[in-house]
């Protein structure tokens, strides 16, 4: 009997493209259990929230890695993204970022969105610049299990909020009618 994993391995897939189209960062919040429907694979419930959407260019990719220890099973992830045009604004926003943990949505090339942190959050753990005029933060978190697929929820527990992201120091979010988003940390 031949297992749906195994089959087909053999012939070549042209549709492979690699790398990101745009990640979604929304601040961590702790999340019940009982707030999410999860089925090992596809996340289908989480409680409404706004992501941020930031389109790429570069070949940016995530990586998750399973690792067992005394605790049991666990899955290292791993993001970092590179954004370009250096400025003393942008300079003081990417600071921070490095402030708070996140959830991190991923969109590849092949219209899959996975949700990096789910249950534990993603912590924003180096941020590099220099004269390349490039950004570089890394993201990096512990979880249970591979990030969820959770392409049900874009556009309805997950809000996506298009425009400019402005980050300030308390913790409220404003949304204007110029399409500007402030968001006070």
């Amino acid at each position: 009997m031949a297992f749906e994993l195994t089959q087909c391995r053999l012939r070549g897939c042209k549709n492979t493209l690699g790398g990101l189209r745009a990640v979604y960062l929304a601040p961590y919040k702790n999340v019940l259990r009982s707030e999410i429907a999860y089925d090992g694979v596809n996340l289908t419930e989480f409680p409404q929230t706004f992501i941020y959407k930031f389109d790429l260019v570069s070949t940016d990719v995530f990586e998750q890695s399973g690792t067992e220890g005394d605790g049991g099973k666990s899955y290292d992830q791993k993001i970092t993204l590179t954004f370009n045009k250096l400025s003393s604004f942008d300079n003081l926003q990417f600071q921070k970022l490095l402030r708070k943990d996140y959830f991190i949505v991923v969109e590849d090339r092949m219209g899959n969105f996975f949700l990096m942190g789910f249950k534990n959050g993603l912590i924003a753990d180096s941020l590099d610049s220099g004269t390349s005029q490039q950004y570089r933060i890394s993201f990096t978190g512990n979880e249970e299990d591979f990030a969820p697929f959770c392409e049900t929820l874009i556009g309805t527990d997950l809000i996506i909020i298009d425009g400019y992201n402005k980050v300030f120091q308390d913790t409220y979010n404003f949304v204007f009618q110029d399409d500007y988003n402030y968001i006070f940390m």
